[in-house]
C-alpha cells in the first residue's frame, strides 16, 4: 500500500494570524443590523451537540444573531447525512468527516465547492499578500480539529499508555460502529496509523488493527452513545474524540484521558446547504462559528481551533496535550478521503495480486468481519 510520509506541521489553520488578533475575540460584529427573524436548521454529528448549544447562544447575543432561532438534529454522522440527503431540513451542517458531506453534494443538497465557502463568506483583508497567505494556510471548510484519545476508568487501573496496550488480554474496548459513525472511522484509522508508524508496513498495520478489533466488545451507533455506554460501565477503554473526552471529564464523570504518542488529526467539516446559502441567518451564523469569537467558544469546550491565534494562545493551548506523531488522512493517502474511504471502509472487500490475506479495499470492513463484528 502506498503511504505518504509527509509530516503534518501545522495543526489545521483557517486564517493567518495577521487577520485575527486576539483582541477580536470580543463580540462578533460582522453585521451592524439583525439578520431578521430567520430559523436556522442545524444538523451535526452526535458529540458536537453541546458545542452548538454554546455557539447558538453566543451568536444570538450578537447584532447579527438578533431575532435568529435554531432547530437542531444531532446523531451518528453517516445517519444524519443520509437523513439530510433524503429531505430532512438543514441550512448548516457540521459532520464528522468529508465523505459525509460528499453524500450531500451527490444528493444535490450542498454545493460542490462547499469547502470554499469559508473563503467566500469569511472576512478576508484587502491586502493581496495577506490574502494569498490566508488562502495557503486555509484548511478549507474545516470547523474544528481534534485527535483520537483513550478514555479509561479513574486511576487508569489497567495502566493504559499506548496503542500496544490495547491489544493485551483483559482489555475491553468500546468504539462506535464505522457503518454509521464518523467517529468510529477516525478511531480505527488511528489504530492503523499506530501500527503503520511502528513498522512502515501495511501488512503489519493491518495485523495490528486486527489485534485491536479482537478486544472491541461494543460498537454503539455513534460517538455520543459510545461514551454513554462506557460511562454506564461497558468496557474499560473507550476510543473517542479528545473533545468528547474533555466534555466527560468537565462533567465530572469518573474517567480520565490518555493521549497516545501516535494519533490522527480529526478534521470536522462544516457547510451551508443550498437552502442555507439563501438564509441570511444561516450565512451570518456560518461566519460566526469560523470567527475568533466562535472558535474561542469551541476551544473552551475542548476542540482544537482551526485559527492559529486561538490554537496557539496559551490560554487555550495549555488544555491540549502535544501528540509527537500526529498524522492526517493525507498521510495515509495523498488524495485524502477520496481514496481512503473506499480503501478502508468500502463494504466490498477486494484483494490485490500480491496477497489474499491483506485486502487493498475495505480493509476495516474485512477485519471487522474476521473479528466477529
Amino acid at each position: 500500500m502506498r503511504r505518504n510520509q509527509r509530516r503534518f506541521v501545522v495543526l489545521g489553520a483557517a486564517l493567518a494570524s495577521a487577520l485575527v488578533p486576539l483582541t477580536l475575540i470580543a463580540p462578533f460584529t460582522a453585521s451592524t443590523s439583525g439578520a431578521s427573524s430567520d430559523v436556522v436548521n442545524v444538523v451535526g454529528y452526535s458529540i458536537v451537540k453541546n458545542a452548538f448549544s454554546a455557539l447558538e447562544s453566543g451568536f444570538e447575543n450578537t447584532n447579527a444573531g438578533s431575532g435568529v432561532s435554531f432547530t437542531n438534529s444531532f446523531g451518528a454522522s453517516g445517519t444524519e447525512a443520509t437523513n439530510v440527503a433524503n429531505g430532512q431540513a438543514a441550512d448548516f451542517v457540521n459532520l464528522s468527516l468529508t465523505p459525509d458531506l460528499t453524500t450531500l453534494v451527490n444528493a444535490g443538497k450542498v454545493a460542490g465547492n462547499w469547502a470554499q465557502q469559508e473563503v467566500h463568506y469569511g472576512l478576508l483583508p484587502s491586502s493581496a499578500t495577506k490574502r494569498a497567505k490566508i488562502l495557503v494556510d486555509l484548511t478549507p471548510g474545516i470547523l474544528t480539529d481534534s485527535v483520537v484519545v483513550f478514555v479509561v476508568r479513574k486511576g487508569n487501573p489497567l495502566n493504559i499508555k499506548s496503542w500496544s496496550d490495547l491489544t493485551k488480554k483483559g482489555v475491553q474496548i468500546v468504539t462506535p460502529d464505522p457503518r454509521s459513525s464518523g467517529s468510529a472511522k477516525w478511531n480505527l484509522l488511528a489504530a492503523y496509523v499506530a501500527g503503520y508508524g511502528h513498522s512502515h508496513s501495511d501488512s503489519y498495520a493491518q495485523g495490528f488493527l486486527e489485534e485491536v478489533l479482537k478486544n472491541v466488545i461494543s460498537q454503539p451507533s455513534s460517538g455520543s452513545t459510545a461514551l454513554s455506554s462506557f460511562v454506564a460501565g461497558t468496557g474499560n477503554v473507550l476510543l473517542a474524540y479528545e473533545s468528547d473526552a474533555n466534555g466527560a471529564v468537565a462533567a465530572g464523570q469518573p474517567v480520565q484521558i490518555v493521549t497516545p504518542s501516535s494519533s490522527v488529526v480529526i478534521q470536522n467539516p462544516a457547510a451551508l446547504t443550498l437552502s442555507g446559502q439563501n438564509n441570511p441567518g444561516a450565512v451570518a451564523f456560518y461566519k460566526y462559528v469560523f470567527s475568533p469569537a466562535g472558535q474561542a467558544i469551541l476551544a473552551r469546550l475542548g476542540y482544537r481551533s482551526v485559527l492559529k491565534t486561538i490554537a496557539n494562545d496559551p490560554v487555550f493551548a495549555k488544555d491540549f496535550t502535544k501528540v509527537p506523531n500526529l498524522e492526517t488522512v493525507y498521510n495515509i493517502n495523498p488524495k485524502g478521503w477520496v481514496v481512503v474511504n473506499g480503501e478502508f471502509f468500502s463494504p466490498n472487500v477486494a484483494f490485490g495480486a500480491k496477497s489474499k490475506v491483506y485486502p487493498t479495499q475495505g480493509i476495516v470492513t474485512y477485519w471487522e468481519q474476521q473479528t466477529g463484528h
